[in-house]
């Protein structure tokens, strides 16, 4: 065999499997979105409680949103 032939083989080899690489990767890529997604808004909520409990001044105004007739 020549090289070209061993490296035609190793392509055609190689091109068998991005379809599972492929898919492995966009599996990753999603799960890594949802995480950053899910760490964001649990900073967001975390901040938001830190500053309710902090200062009193947005109580009124805060219970009055979640509690409107």
């Amino acid at each position: 065999m020549t090289d070209k032939t061993k490296t035609n083989k190793k392509i055609a080899e190689q091109t068998n499997e991005p379809s599972t690489v492929a898919h492995i990767k966009v599996g990753e890529d999603l799960k890594h979105s949802v995480l950053i997604v899910s760490i964001v808004a649990n900073l967001f909520i975390l901040t938001a409680w830190i500053l309710l409990q902090v200062t009193t001044r947005y109580d009124n105004q805060i219970a009055s949103f979640l509690f409107t007739r």
